[in-house]
């Protein structure tokens, strides 16, 4: 026959050597920084004393009819059980609530929704809470809960089965805040808190149905342990070379911020880098990861370490539970001024490079999925230096509706070729320019200076210089532009096009399924393009005339070529750009400048091109100088292609 009373006794002390080996762990490993953690320290502290009761109700239980003091104590340990056992089911709802995000900091939480139904529920929740442990509390008086008979017999009142229920209604609400962030809790989060759910209900469900076997502690206690070894263990979430946490902690934590509605003041410290100008004797000898280390030590004076994430590529992210802007604010400055000043890093004093954003959450990003867009998008020279926030961030979100419109931009047809026509000296038409327009449909018109370098970072500059080419070519094979005297159409090549091995077979073989006359098409090359890399597009060029086609240097005046390597790349016309023309008409200087440039190129015995044409006068000049080609608004602004041939057909006719 069993003896419920020892048997009791066993799951008693199982339960409390659990929860001390629990304890024990946790403070050993050093768990204690979060409030999460103290929550569940709390947590183990409570169950420790529900165990300890058990134990005590047992010996008392033995003599509680002969002595008077066993009794008491026996009196004691039960409502000592009741007090405590009654505040673990709230108390694992708020751990619940900071393990989720939900109550990552509650002024901050109340603050935004103190009008809101989401503050009248923790004040109801609060109340109720309030009303079951003063039931508790004064037990011994109201016997509401449980009493003892004149046999000193245990008995259970109608009030238990009120904190059952209040119980199980904190538990539902801690297991429905569960759910809600399913999608942001890690696999092993979500396994350890379904093992718990499914003990502690096994528990409950147990001693309900057996009152005289205490088994609920110790299944409260197992299910603890599923929680210290994969929630209150963060191995998969911290660096732990930096003592920070990593990219993945910090994914979910920021996505449970924004999932709960609580402001988020975001500050990203990024591209920490040897700053070689100020420390030219050091270059190559300072160690990457002491210098991670060390600038992660000094963010973690600024605020607690564990809301510092490293995400990779020489990048931390600070996260700051606070509505007002301006505490990040003075942060970020901090943090920023400390990057003008050198660094110890080991026993040598090196200078180091930063750039620090602060983000208000959610104001400026909704999602996850922006926050990274902003920590990793390309900074403009004009705002390194500075905290970017506010407003400046407008330039990172504007990069990133461009991005995203360049990118389906192929797709839903948002490029068009634009043509702007060339003359001969004598204003005869000579030939035409390809230009790429681009109109997103939720964007309207993103100018080339804007959506070329996003093309060339993404890596789609190809396929959108084979759409041009293409273009270009379907219009040359219906003849209607040599009809009407267009001799060749220019179409530019990028600077990262050109360069890639295999370049000119893969034009060649464009033009020639087309089925054209190669000779109809030019190219053109800045002259900050060509001076990058004489010798590889010597040969592009030399390819490229080989198979039949031609060759403009673009925007000549404007950079610093070297112009004997410039003109020795074969190319047939030069560009002159129109800063070269206006400033002839504004000073001496700028004429001398002009007929220098137009002499010198006749002397290579090679062909000019004057940009920017726009007055009789100018034409004029460029004549009396011997220049061979015009273009500009004088003669026409790049139109599209119906309109094009309409004017070289007005022009021709």
């Amino acid at each position: 026959m069993i003896d419920y009373n020892d048997l009791s006794l066993g799951l008693s002390i199982a339960a409390f050597l659990v929860c001390m080996s629990d304890l024990i762990f946790t403070m050993l490993d050093r768990r204690i920084r979060k409030p999460q953690n103290k929550i569940y320290i709390l947590m183990l502290f409570l169950l420790s004393a529900n165990a300890v009761c058990g134990i005590v109700a047992f010996l008392a239980e033995k003599t509680k009819i002969i002595s008077d003091a066993a009794f008491r104590t026996l009196t004691v340990s039960r409502y000592i059980y009741f007090v405590t056992h009654s505040l673990l089911a709230p108390i694992f709802f708020f751990y619940i609530s900071f393990v989720v995000g939900r109550s990552i900091n509650w002024n901050v939480r109340h603050a935004q929704h103190k009008s809101t139904r989401v503050f009248w529920l923790d004040v109801l929740m609060g109340v109720s809470l309030g009303a079951m442990e003063l039931m508790v509390i004064f037990n011994p008086l109201l016997h509401w809960t449980w009493y003892f008979d004149q046999a000193r017999d245990f008995r259970r009142a109608g009030g238990e089965i009120l904190i059952y229920v209040q119980s199980a209604v904190w538990l539902g609400a801690s297991f429905v805040l569960v759910m809600r962030s399913w999608n942001i809790l890690s696999k092993n989060r979500k396994h350890s808190f379904a093992v718990c759910y499914m003990l502690v209900i096994m528990g409950i469900l147990i001693q309900m149905l057996f009152g005289r076997i205490y088994i609920e502690v110790l299944m409260e206690a197992l299910g603890f342990t599923g929680v210290l070894f994969f929630v209150e263990n963060e191995d998969d979430r911290r660096d732990v070379e930096l003592d920070v946490y990593n990219t993945a902690a910090f994914s979910l934590d920021v996505s449970a911020a924004l999932k709960n509605d609580i402001p988020v003041q975001l500050i990203i410290v990024r591209d920490i880098r040897f700053n070689r100008t100020a420390n030219p004797t050091l270059l190559g000898k300072t160690n990457n990861s002491a210098l991670q280390r060390t600038v992660a030590d000094y963010l973690g004076t600024k605020i607690k370490k564990y809301y510092i994430y490293n995400i990779g590529q020489g990048c931390f992210a600070l996260t700051i539970y606070d509505k007002a802007e301006e505490k990040a604010a003075a942060v970020a400055a901090e943090i920023a001024e400390r990057f003008r000043k050198p660094w110890s890093i080991g026993k040598t004093d090196i200078f180091l490079k930063a750039s620090v954003i602060l983000i208000a959450l959610p104001e400026r990003a909704g999602n996850i999925a922006d926050v990274f867009y902003i920590a990793q998008c390309p900074i403009p020279e004009k705002f390194r230096g500075k905290v970017m926030q506010g407003d400046d961030l407008d330039w990172i979100i504007r990069y990133a509706a461009v991005e995203s419109a360049v990118t389906r931009g192929l797709k839903e047809g948002s490029f068009e070729v634009y043509y702007q026509p060339t003359y001969h000296i004598d204003k005869k038409i000579y030939g035409a320019e390809a230009l790429l327009r681009m109109h997103d449909k939720e964007l309207g018109n993103i100018y080339p200076d804007e959506f070329i370098p996003i093309a060339e970072k993404i890596g789609i500059i190809d396929e959108i210089d084979d759409f041009v080419l293409r273009q270009v070519c379907r219009l040359l094979a219906t003849g209607v532009p040599q009809k009407y005297g267009v001799g060749h159409i220019n179409v530019n090549l990028s600077v990262m096009e050109c360069m890639k091995e295999g370049f000119a077979d893969h034009i060649v073989s464009i033009a020639e399924d087309s089925g054209v006359d190669k000779h109809d098409i030019s190219f053109e090359i800045t002259e900050s393009v060509a001076a990058k890399d004489y010798r590889h597009l010597e040969e592009v060029i030399e390819k490229l005339k080989t198979a039949g086609f031609m060759f403009y240097i673009d925007d000549f005046g404007t950079g610093y070529s070297n112009i004997n390597a410039l003109f020795s790349l074969g190319a047939d016309v030069i560009k002159i750009d129109k800063s070269v023309l206006w400033g002839a008409e504004q000073s001496e200087l700028g004429m001398v400048l002009l007929k220098s440039t137009i002499e010198m190129v006749r002397g290579m015995h090679k062909k000019t091109l004057a940009e920017g044409v726009e007055t009789e006068q100018q034409i004029q000049i460029l004549k009396n100088l011997g220049c061979d080609y015009l273009q500009g608004y004088y003669f026409s602004k790049p139109v599209p292609e119906e309109t094009f041939l309409s004017v070289i057909h007005a022009k021709t006719g």
